[in-house]
């Protein structure tokens, strides 16, 4: 559920998000984790059991005469748009595209069982700081924090199935006049506190902690009705996609052993916590209701344990939390650490090194070296690419991307080879149809960006260094219209606007479409800078 914050104008919040200055605080160790890749051999998150009837039936909301208007679903769009772009102005992000995939892959998976609206998107804030959250049109955040503190990817998943939960029984939308304006004070709250959090997370707990007092009395009761149903829905939603509810009590009982020794060592608690009241009753109800679920299978459970395994030590290397010697140390029991540790030395310099780790990995059982894929690959073309050995990147991505077509990661990576390798025109290729699935991904509006301004630089063609130019421009003002930097985004494409005038009279006809998709895109910045919640 959404940190509530009170703050004297909610117009007020969101303005101050763009003064302040985000720096990241230090980042915070946790315990690695081993796995055993002997047997994991499918993708499938699905086992061969079957839950009983009660257990695999979602309790969704009565929408009957509750339903949304043609106008309420375009202004809760509007908003969840504005949300997002203020998330993304907002806080540091970890844009590391198999990250983004593999926890993209899990959210989408929990989000089918409940709801047939896909979620708006997903964000994973570079934060220590454990917390989750989940806004009106579907945007769905997570902080790096959680993912450290989970024992695995169950575990991560009862998180998401929660935030998927608030959502799907609407605990955001429906309701009296008064409860759309704590929604909206709710809003607020959750960005000022990703702002503030990113330059000081105790100072950010403590603004919370004494701003909550004013309203928690009166939407406490509320809260906690809702938090018993996100459980409740959250474990079902968990069952259905094949993940272990079980794990829902296990992370409670994480979170409840943090605050107790924060309360104790006089510290704030975690963000988790403080907007996902945990109480003695609500834990030993979910402890309850979890064991009325059957366990997975041992198959299920390594698979699940070691994708996590990887998942972790990708975020430990990416977020620049492990250091050498604990990936060293890590990497003589866990497969995921030691490739983290082979992208370490890769950003160091050290290709000896990272080469000789590769070769160790290469020469495991080949369902083994198939388990590590794509991620092992993705590395490896990551240490190509430090060397500027961009064709031979490309050539082992390649071979991945005929692989899995449809994984954005590989795409995205494969992408960048292809432009620094001179084939900025087979990028783009790769590249438009995430932006045409997902038009909020900033990650492929930049590679557009740099395809289009290779092309321009490279092409003998004035014609197409002129359109590719005035692409560039376009791409980039997408990037700053979902990081909600809108006056950028006009100033972008007012200066396409320009060069396409400025073209010579014999290609008019040819730039006709071109100038009406650029003012199409000004009428969207526009409409988004003017959206007042």
């Amino acid at each position: 559920m959404i940190a509530i914050m009170m703050s004297s104008s909610y117009a007020e919040t969101a303005a101050n998000l763009s003064k302040t200055n985000l720096s990241q605080p230090a980042a915070l160790m946790s315990n690695p984790t081993s796995t055993n890749y002997s047997s994991w051999g499918g993708s499938s998150l699905q086992g061969s059991w079957q839950p009983s009837t009660d257990l695999n039936e979602l309790d969704l909301p009565n929408l009957r005469g509750q339903g949304l208007s043609f106008d309420e679903q375009y202004q809760n769009k509007l908003l969840g748009a504005w949300s997002l772009q203020n998330i993304n102005k907002s806080a540091k992000m970890e844009h590391d595209p198999w990250i983004q995939e593999t926890l993209k892959n899990m959210t989408w998976r929990l989000n089918a069982q409940a709801r047939q609206q896909a979620p708006l998107a997903l964000v994973i804030i570079d934060n220590p700081s454990i917390n989750a959250f989940a806004a009106p049109g579907g945007v769905i955040g997570l902080n790096t924090g959680t993912i450290l503190a989970a024992n695995s990817m169950d575990e991560l998943a009862s998180v998401v199935a929660h935030e998927v939960a608030h959502i799907s029984q609407r605990h955001y939308e429906s309701g009296a006049d008064e409860r759309k304006k704590a929604l909206l004070m709710q809003i607020g709250g959750m960005l000022a506190a990703i702002a503030a959090s990113a330059v000081d997370g105790d100072a950010a707990a403590a603004v919370m902690a004494g701003s909550q007092t004013a309203t928690m009395n009166s939407s406490m009761a509320f809260s906690r009705s809702n938090e018993r149903e996100a459980d409740r829905v959250g474990m079902q939603i968990m069952n259905q996609a094949g993940y272990n509810p079980r794990a829902m009590p296990s992370f409670f009982a994480t979170m409840d052993q943090k605050t107790q020794l924060n309360q104790v060592e006089n510290r704030f608690l975690p963000s988790f916590v403080r907007s996902h009241p945990l109480s003695n009753e609500r834990l030993s109800e979910s402890q309850s209701r979890a064991q009325r679920y059957p366990a997975l299978s041992l198959a299920q459970q390594q698979r699940h344990q070691a994708l996590f395994d990887l998942l972790y030590w990708r975020v430990q290397s990416t977020g620049k939390h492990a250091s050498q010697t604990a990936l060293t140390s890590a990497a003589k029991r866990s497969l995921g650490a030691k490739i983290a540790l082979m992208h370490w030395y890769g950003e160091q310099q050290r290709f000896d090194e990272a080469n000789a780790l590769m070769s160790e990995l290469s020469a495991l059982a080949p369902a083994q070296v198939q388990a590590l894929e794509p991620l092992l690959s993705i590395t490896y073309s990551q240490i190509l690419s430090e060397q500027n050995k961009w064709q031979q990147a490309a050539e082992i991505l390649a071979r991945q991307q005929r692989l899995y077509p449809e994984r954005r990661d590989l795409r995205l990576y494969l992408a960048e080879a292809l432009t620094n390798n001179n084939q900025p025109t087979q990028a783009q290729a790769l590249l438009k149809p995430l932006t045409e699935q997902q038009p909020s991904d900033r990650y492929a509006w930049q590679s557009l960006q740099l395809a289009n301004e290779k092309i321009a630089k490279t092409t003998t063609s004035a014609t197409l260094a002129n359109i590719a130019t005035i692409n560039a421009l376009r791409y980039r003002s997408h990037d700053q219209l979902w990081s909600g930097r809108y006056d950028s985004a006009l100033t972008s494409l007012a200066q396409a606007k320009q060069l396409i005038n400025n073209l010579p009279a014999s290609q008019g006809s040819s730039t006709t479409p071109l100038l009406a998709s650029v003012n199409q895109e000004i009428n969207a910045v526009k409409t988004a800078k003017d959206f007042k919640p």
